[in-house]
C-alpha cells in the first residue's frame, strides 16, 4: 500500500533549494565572486601585491589610448569573421550525415566525430606546432618530399601569414560538438515535413536553403553565441603557439589581458581589459541574436 506524504509548498521548496544548494554555492565561489571580484579591480591600479589605488575610470581611458589594444582588437576581429564563415562546413557535415539513409554508415561517422573530442586541446595545439616548424615540421617536409622546398615557409614565424595558419589550425573545420547539436536538431524535427519536401519535388539544393537550415536555426544560435564568445575572449591558441607575434600579429585582447596581469603585473588594468572584453562579447552576441531570429520568433 502507497502512503502518500503530504508536505506543503514551503517544505518543497526548502527541499528543492537543498538539492541546489551545492551547486549554487559553487557557482557563487568560482564564478559570481571572482566576476564581482574584476569589475570591482578594474576602477584602480593594483599590481597584486601592494595595496590598490583607487583611479576610477583611468585604466578604461587608458585601455582606448593603447596602439597595442587596438591591433589586437583587428586581429580578434579577423579570427571572428574566420570563425562565424568556418561553422558553415559543420552544418554542410551535419546535413550531408543526416541523410545518410544507412543507419549504420551514419553511427560509424558520429563515432569518428566524437573520437576528436576525446583528445585534449592541449594536444591538439602541441601536434599543430610540431607540422608548423619551420625546420622539421610536416608541411615543410612535404614541401621538400614534392621537390617544392622554394615554397617551404616559416609560418609561424611569418607576419604576413602567421593568422591564417591559425585559423587553418581547424580544418577540415567541423566541430564536433556544433555537429552533434545539428544533428539533434534535424532528429527532433517530425518525418512528415520531409515527406510533404519529397512530394512537393525539393531537390537537394533547395532542401537545404529551405527546409533543414530554417529548421536547425535554434541550433545554429546556439553554436553562433559559443563561436562569438570563444573569438572575443579566447586567446588559447595565440598563447601557446606564437605567444602574440611575431610582434603583435597574432596578439588578440585575452592574450593582452594575460600579459598585462602576469607579466605586466598590471592586473586592476588587465581587470578593466576582461570587462571591455565581456560587454563587447555581450554586445555581439545580442546583437547577432537580434537579426538571426526563428520564424516564430517575428
Amino acid at each position: 500500500m502507497l502512503r502518500i506524504i503530504k508536505t506543503n509548498k514551503g517544505q518543497m521548496a526548502l527541499m528543492g533549494l537543498l538539492f541546489v544548494a551545492p551547486a549554487i554555492l559553487m557557482n557563487l565561489i568560482f564564478d559570481w565572486y571572482p566576476m564581482s571580484e574584476g569589475l570591482y579591480r578594474s576602477f584602480f591600479k593594483w599590481d597584486g601585491y601592494k595595496s590598490a589605488v583607487f583611479v576610477g575610470f583611468r585604466n578604461f581611458i587608458d585601455i582606448f589610448n593603447d596602439d597595442i589594444f587596438w591591433t589586437s582588437m583587428a586581429n580578434m576581429l579577423f579570427f571572428l569573421v574566420m570563425a562565424v564563415i568556418l561553422m558553415l562546413p559543420t552544418v554542410i557535415a551535419s546535413v550531408a550525415l543526416f541523410r545518410v539513409r544507412n543507419q549504420k554508415t551514419q553511427y560509424a561517422y558520429r563515432v569518428l566525430f566524437c573520437i576528436p573530442m576525446v583528445v585534449p586541446w592541449m594536444i591538439i595545439l602541441l601536434m599543430w606546432q610540431f607540422m608548423y616548424n619551420p625546420q622539421y615540421g610536416f608541411f615543410n617536409r612535404t614541401l621538400e618530399a614534392l621537390n617544392l622546398a622554394q615554397l617551404k615557409q616559416t609560418w609561424l614565424g611569418d607576419a604576413d601569414l602567421v593568422k591564417w595558419c591559425l585559423v587553418f589550425m581547424g580544418f577540415p573545420f567541423v566541430a564536433t560538438n556544433a555537429a552533434l547539436i545539428y544533428l539533434g536538431g534535424l532528429k527532433s524535427v517530425s518525418d512528415s515535413v520531409w515527406e510533404a519536401g519529397a512530394l512537393d519535388g525539393v531537390g537537394p539544393v533547395s532542401k537545404f536553403f529551405y527546409l533543414e537550415l530554417p529548421l536547425i536555426v535554434g541550433q545554429f544560435k546556439l553554436n553562433l553565441i559559443g563561436t562569438i564568445s570563444a573569438a572575443i575572449t579566447g586567446y588559447g591558441a595565440q598563447l601557446i603557439l606564437t605567444k602574440g607575434g611575431p610582434g603583435f600579429s597574432s596578439m588578440v585582447p585575452g592574450l593582452y589581458m594575460y600579459f598585462s596581469a602576469f607579466k605586466s603585473q598590471k592586473y586592476g588594468y588587465a581587470s578593466a581589459l576582461g570587462l571591455v572584453l565581456f560587454i563587447l562579447s555581450l554586445v555581439v552576441t545580442l546583437m547577432a541574436m537580434k537579426f538571426l531570429k526563428n520564424e516564430d520568433q517575428q
